[in-house]
C-alpha cells in the first residue's frame, strides 16, 4: 500500500502549501480601514426612555436565613 500512502502524502503536501499560501496573502495584505456610519431616526430618539437599574436583591434575614446547626433550641413548653 505504499502507493495510497504516497498519494496522501501528496495531498497533504499540496494542501499544506496551499494553507500557506493563503496566510502569506493574508498576512501581506493590509485591510482598509472602514468607517461605518449608520443614521439613527429622531423618532426612534424621542420615544427612548432611560433604563432603570434592576431591582436591588433582597437582604437575607439572618433569623430566617440560618444554618441547621444556628437554629436556637426553644425551651421545653410547661404547657399542659
Amino acid at each position: 500500500m505504499p502507493t495510497i500512502t504516497r498519494f496522501l502524502g501528496y495531498l497533504l503536501l499540496l494542501a499544506a502549501i496551499a494553507t500557506t499560501a493563503v496566510l502569506a496573502l493574508a498576512y501581506l495584505v493590509a485591510p482598509e480601514p472602514r468607517t461605518f456610519t449608520v443614521p439613527i431616526d429622531p423618532s426612534v430618539l424621542s420615544d427612548a426612555r432611560p433604563l432603570s437599574p434592576p431591582p436591588a436583591a433582597p437582604t437575607p434575614d439572618p433569623a430566617i436565613t440560618g444554618s441547621v446547626g444556628d437554629a436556637p433550641t426553644n425551651p421545653p413548653s410547661d404547657a399542659p
